[in-house]
C-alpha cells in the first residue's frame, strides 16, 4: 500500500509536465531545413531527454513528499502465547536479594529479573510481549509485539534503578488493558515480578477480577522474596508474632480469582531462572496472530532515480554541438 508523508508537495508535480514542451536544447540555424534528410534517431533521443527530464521532476517530488510502502498485516500461525511482563520498578528492586542496598558482587534484584527475563524473551521468538513497570504509579513501556528487539530493549531499560512504592493493583490494571479489543488466538499470560505487594482496595480488586474474567488471561507471580523474609505462602503466625503480611493476602486472592494462576518464590538469581524457565515451558499452545511489515521508505530510491536523471541530462548538455560541423 503506497503512501505519503505530506501530500501538500505533490503540487509540485505540474512542474514535471514543463520538460515535456520545454526542453532546453540549443536550436541551429539552417538556410533549407527541407534538405536536412531526416534522422529518427535523434528525434528518438530528443524525446527520451524530455521524458527523462520529466521523470527527474517527478522523482525528487516524490521524496520530497516521503514517498513509502506499508505493507498489510499478514497472518502468521505459530506456537507460544501473548505475555504482557508486569515488572515491579519500586525502591526495593534496587536491593540485592540478601536485603540490603547492592553491593559488590551481590546484584539487584531488578537486575537479574532484566537479565533472565531477557534470555527468557530470546528464548520465545514466536510469542508475542508487551511490557508494563509500576511502582507508585504504572508506565506503559510496550504494547504487545513480536519485535525481540524492541522487546529486548525495553527489558533491559527496566535494570534502571527503581523509585517509589509498590502499586501492585495498577500494573496489573494496565498489564490486562493490553488484550483489550485483541482477537483471543491463543494463550494469554500476566507475567507479575515484584518483590512486595500492597493492599488493594475492594474497589481496584473487583476491576482486576473482571479484566481477567474479560481478558482469559492466566497469571504467574515470580515473588523475589529476600533472604529470610517472609513471602506470600507464609500464614500469620500470632504466637510468633508475626503480622499478616500484605504478600500473603495478595496471594489469597489470586487464588481466589478463577483463573489459571501459579506463584513461584524466589530468594536467589538462581531460583529466579528456575522459575522463569519453568514459566517458558507451561505456555506453548497454538497461536494465530497478525503481523504488520515495517513501512518501505522510497525517498531515498526516489532521490537515487533524479540524481541519475540530473546526471544523464548533464551529460547531454555537455555533448551538444554549437555550430553545424561541415
Amino acid at each position: 500500500m503506497w503512501s505519503i508523508d505530506h501530500p501538500e508537495a505533490l503540487w509540485a508535480l505540474a512542474l514535471a509536465v514543463l520538460p515535456l514542451f520545454w526542453h532546453g536544447q540549443r536550436t541551429l540555424a539552417h538556410g533549407w531545413l527541407p534538405g536536412v534528410p531526416p534522422d529518427a534517431a535523434s528525434r528518438a533521443l530528443a524525446l527520451m531527454l524530455r521524458v527523462t527530464g520529466a521523470l527527474t521532476v517527478a522523482a525528487a517530488v516524490c521524496a520530497l513528499a516521503g514517498l513509502h510502502r506499508q505493507g498489510s498485516a499478514v497472518e502468521r500461525v505459530g506456537t507460544g502465547a501473548h505475555i504482557v511482563i508486569t515488572l515491579d520498578r519500586s525502591a526495593s528492586m534496587s536491593d540485592g536479594f540478601a536485603g540490603r542496598g547492592a553491593q559488590q558482587g551481590d546484584e539487584p534484584k531488578g537486575r537479574a529479573a532484566a537479565r533472565l527475563l531477557e534470555d527468557f524473551v530470546a528464548e520465545r521468538p514466536r510469542d508475542l510481549f508487551g511490557m508494563v513497570s509500576f511502582s507508585t504509579a504504572p508506565v506503559h513501556g510496550l504494547t504487545l509485539t513480536g519485535d525481540q528487539d524492541a522487546v529486548r530493549a525495553a527489558v533491559r531499560a527496566s535494570a534502571a534503578p527503581g523509585v517509589g512504592l509498590t502499586n501492585v493493583a495498577a500494573g496489573l490494571t494496565m498489564a490486562l488493558e493490553q488484550f483489550r479489543d485483541k482477537p483471543l488466538t491463543g494463550s494469554r499470560v500476566v507475567l507479575l515480578v515484584s518483590d512486595g505487594a500492597a493492599q488493594i482496595d475492594a474497589r481496584a480488586q473487583n476491576q482486576i477480577r473482571r479484566l481477567f474474567a474479560e481478558n482469559r488471561s492466566a497469571l504467574y507471580w515470580i515473588f523475589l522474596r529476600t533472604a529470610g523474609g517472609r513471602g506470600p505462602s507464609d500464614p500469620p503466625d500470632p504466637e510468633q508474632g508475626f503480622d499478616p503480611a500484605p504478600e500473603y493476602f495478595l496471594n489469597e486472592y489470586f487464588r481466589d480469582l478463577g483463573v489459571s494462576y501459579r506463584l513461584y518464590e524466589a530468594d536467589t538469581p538462581d531460583a529466579l531462572a528456575r522459575a522463569i524457565a519453568d514459566v517458558s515451558r507451561l505456555q506453548n499452545q497454538p497461536l494465530r496472530y497478525f503481523e504488520t511489515p515495517p513501512r518501505e521508505d522510497l525517498a531515498g530510491l526516489c532521490l537515487a532515480i533524479a540524481l541519475a536523471g540530473s546526471l544523464l541530462l548533464l551529460l547531454a548538455r555537455s555533448l551538444e554541438v554549437s555550430a553545424w560541423s561541415r
